[in-house]
């Protein structure tokens, strides 16, 4: 193997230029343009030599024969978690080998005669089978089927022909042309299909599958979707794809079942030597040889910048690799002057990996990559090329209110963006591994992931499930080694607590598989039972602030979840809908701020917290919605979305007034002000109230009841924040403008206004794309608000306080509307899904209601 250098040195130059002024968030739009660009091109990246990588996602029809299982709950009834912390822990530990809940029929003749009255209708995937409302009473199970007839050319005899899916929920029946081909158990993570010796080329195919959507005990998570605290959902609901290659070809990551897996990976190992400026760069791809003969070809990769200039290229000598084998080559390389991928520039290069023969390109593979370190110690924290990282994370659930799991790129991207503009720098992706594109959009944005195995509060001790686990933590590892945004492999069982014996061998797997000694650490609950995680999870004892991690006390450890439950359980003090009012949005925002600042005392050893969560969710075991977000279901930010954006400095300045300044009972109000800035000067209608400096009161306990509020805003408990709250007090009200002007170094950076909210008289339509624009692929899906506005043209987000208003939208064109056309306001706005339907055209959607005057947009959809 030979070990060549990069000859052409790399130009370090920052992503974003700062900018001295204008809009606060210019980094990231710069950011977030590159990052449509680069989706833009992918299908130019993702081009094989010999025949394109396509998406596999047009042409399908569907039907579903839907039942539910209710577990014998009564319907109509508010279901909920208790007040106690120890409600949330319903952990159930089972040992089952056999089971009822899955089909086992492949006879392909009887599941036809099953379907004979069916109706099929044409979709498009990702795709929900079942439609839920919101909320959700119970979730719907059952089975769903998918058919698609497509022609292979001719000329294609001859190639390897693969079909992956990369994700369908969650035991899928496939048969291509009335032949059974495999069975897959498990929703969250990928499996391929090789179809090559299975087709009629030149001829028609009809692939057919069968999906089951029922939990299984026997497939991790495995619990049953009424005892689960998030659904299961079902359907294709992510993209698939049609790999056509030569039969000596790269192999896809998840489709070699060996140690180390299949495809390319690329692990950067940091600088040659200290003080240098050569880049270690560690190179394996999987080779398979599925021709009849043995075949002889060398590896070449080309290390390509951003700017489309290559960086490095280096080649192996002649290899062979023997018929019916597949083999792993390592090439060891050094790249000049690295332009290292970090939160604040979040840099990548595409590598592209060529198979040649006699010259000839016989396979090529592009694969985004970000050269960057991570150390994490107890002394130092978290270290991302040598530099401190102090996290400051939330978590995430995939899905949508009415679609589901089923989320398109756009719509992975859409939420990306929110969680940067929070300032959030770390997600946890609870209690699964997501989609590729969210994966893709964290890399490109700097937003710092913890990957985790499908699991909660579930462990089976039979020897099927445990095999699956482990199955899960290679491949999900296999699927994800290569985005720089992972840092931490969340390859526990969510508060399961299995054996220990058992959480020793799902550590000791993963390190296997990723087979470095550096630059990957495993993370898992500790709750008092030392096992063998690299970054272990809180001991959680019931007093928020005291977590200093007495099982591993040699051990660096992160708050993997905190600012729900602890104040109040199920009816939590932090569980608050936008439609509460100010009051309950200012309570979780104070929830949060309270314990964020207690969490700050034990770090370096504690690396960071999350809260849970980013987006307000639904589960299985309740039929309300769970109002644990940041921002609500329809992607709307609270008060506490503020709050996070204030604790981050640079380069973005803001303000934000926590307060609808209206009408109440007093004429001395308190207002609280979330800013990066130096001070704060607040105004009401042109007049100075005050100019003061941020809150520097002392730290006091929380008060004697979690889930009556404690002492919230009392001017204190931020001396362990990045930018405290601003709080003023008695500010006289009057009705009209309150205006807060973020200041730094003594220049106005920010300003925030609200305004005394009228009487609604009108509605004003907005498309929630987050610079993101909807996409005619008949996936896509975006948030349509209608905000009801006064006569000034001010936002009246207190509507509710009386009654909501209903509002009745309508859309023409390229577009349908997936949620109920007829919409009740929520704190001021009403929200519809609207999806594309797979043609470009104009899109026109209306909005009205009784007493208001309507609203109507146009957009084109390309």
């Amino acid at each position: 193997m030979n070990h060549l250098t990069c000859s052409i040195y790399l130009q370090r130059q920052p992503f974003g230029r700062k900018q001295k002024k204008g809009n606060c968030l210019t980094c990231l739009s710069l950011l977030l343009m590159a990052l449509l660009m680069i989706i833009a091109d992918a299908p130019a990246q993702a081009q094989l030599v010999m025949e394109p990588l396509q998406k596999f996602n047009t042409g399908w029809e569907f039907t579903a024969l839907a039942f539910t299982h209710a577990d014998g709950q009564k319907t109509g009834v508010k279901r909920g978690l208790g007040k106690d912390w120890s409600d949330q822990f319903n952990v159930q530990v089972v040992n089952k080998e056999d089971t009822d809940y899955k089909d086992s029929s492949t006879n392909f003749d009887q599941e036809r005669a099953r379907l004979k009255a069916a109706k099929w209708q044409k979709v498009i995937l990702p795709h929900t089978a079942f439609i839920e409302p919101v909320p959700i009473e119970t979730p719907t199970e059952g089975y769903a089927y998918y058919r698609k007839t497509f022609t292979v050319p001719s000329k294609l005899k001859g190639k390897i022909i693969q079909l992956a899916f990369d994700g369908v929920m969650q035991i899928a029946d496939v048969w291509i042309n009335g032949r059974f081909v495999k069975r897959h158990q498990g929703g969250y993570l990928p499996f391929t299909l090789d179809l090559t010796d299975r087709l009629n080329y030149g001829k028609k195919n009809t692939i057919f599958i069968k999906v089951d959507n029922r939990a299984s005990p026997l497939i991790p998570p495995g619990k049953p979707v009424t005892k689960l605290d998030f659904i299961y959902y079902s359907g294709i609901y992510r993209d698939t794809w049609l790999h056509i290659t030569d039969p000596l070809h790269i192999t896809i990551a998840t489709a070699i079942h060996t140690t180390g897996g299949g495809g390319v990976f690329i692990h950067y190992e940091g600088l040659e030597r200290a003080g240098e400026h050569r880049g270690r760069i560690k190179i394996r791809t999987n080779i398979q040889n599925q021709d009849r003969r043995a075949r002889t070809f060398r590896i070449v990769q080309r290390l390509v910048d951003q700017k489309g200039r290559q960086a490095g290229r280096w080649q192996t000598p002649m290899q062979q690799l023997p018929a019916g084998t597949d083999s792993t080559f390592v090439q060891n390389v050094l790249v000049e002057h690295p332009h290292l991928w970090s939160l604040e520039d979040p840099y990548r290069y595409t590598l592209v990996t060529s198979i040649m023969q006699n010259g000839v390109t016989i396979h090529q593979v592009r694969t985004r990559i970000g050269l960057r370190t991570i150390r994490i110690t107890k002394e130092k924290g978290l270290l991302i090329n040598d530099q401190p990282v102090r996290l400051m994370g939330s978590n995430r659930h995939m899905n949508y209110p009415w679609i589901g799991n089923a989320l398109s790129d756009n719509a992975n991207i859409r939420d990306a963006v929110l969680v940067k503009r929070a300032g959030i720098n770390a997600l946890r992706l609870g209690h699964y591994p997501q989609d590729p594109s969210f994966y893709d959009a964290c890399d490109s944005l700097g937003i710092l992931l913890i990957d985790c195995i499908p699991g909660w509060q579930f462990f089976n001790k039979a020897a099927s499930f445990k095999a699956l686990v482990m199955r899960d933590i290679r491949e999900m590892i296999r699927r994800d080694r290569n985005h720089p945004a992972v840092f931490l492999w969340e390859v526990s069982l969510n508060e399961a607590y299995p054996p220990k014996e058992f959480r020793v061998a799902q550590s000791a797997v993963a390190h296997r598989e990723w087979q470095d000694s550096t630059d990957f650490y495993t993370s898992g609950d500790s709750y008092f039972t030392k096992a063998a995680w690299d970054v272990p999870y809180d001991d959680w004892n019931g007093d928020p602030g005291a977590r200093n991690n007495t099982t591993y006390p040699d051990h660096p450890f992160l708050v993997r979840e905190y600012g729900d439950y602890e104040f109040g359980g199920g009816e939590s003090s932090s569980r608050k809908s936008r439609a509460a009012g100010e009051k309950a949005l200012l309570q979780q925002a104070w929830n949060l701020q309270w314990e964020h600042n207690r969490n700050q005392v034990y770090y370096p050893r504690c690396i960071g917290d999350m809260t849970w969560a980013f987006f307000d969710g639904m589960a299985g075991l309740t039929n309300i919605v769970e109002y644990w977000g940041m921002a609500d279901l329809y992607r709307i930010p609270k008060f506490s979305y503020y709050f996070f954006q204030s604790q981050k400095r640079k380069p973005n300045p803001m303000v934000y007034i926590a307060n609808y300044w209206e009408k109440g009972p007093n004429n001395k109000r308190k207002v609280i002000v979330y800013s990066n800035g130096d001070s704060v000067r607040l105004s009401v209608n042109g007049r100075q109230i005050a100019t003061q400096g941020p809150d520097r009161g002392p730290d006091r306990p929380y008060g004697t009841d979690l889930e009556k509020g404690g002492h919230p805003f009392t001017g204190g408990d931020a001396s362990h924040l990045a930018s405290p709250p601003f709080t003023f007090r008695a500010v006289p009200f009057q009705a009209g403008e309150l205006k807060a002007e973020g200041i730094q170094r003594g220049k106005v950076v920010a300003i925030s206004n609200v305004y005394t909210p009228g009487k609604p008289v009108r509605i004003q339509l907005s498309v929630a794309d987050q610079g993101v624009p909807l996409q005619a692929d008949g996936a896509d899906a975006v948030f349509i608000h209608a905000t009801l506005m006064d006569a000034a043209g001010h936002p009246v987000f207190s509507a509710d306080s009386a009654s909501s208003r209903l509002i009745q939208f309508s859309v023409h064109g390229s577009a349908r509307i997936v949620s109920p056309e007829l919409s009740a306001t929520q704190a001021g706005i009403a929200t519809i899904l609207l999806q594309s339907t797979g043609k470009r055209g104009e899109i026109e959607i209306e909005a009205t209601a009784e007493g208001l005057k309507g609203d109507c947009i146009k957009f084109p959809l390309n």
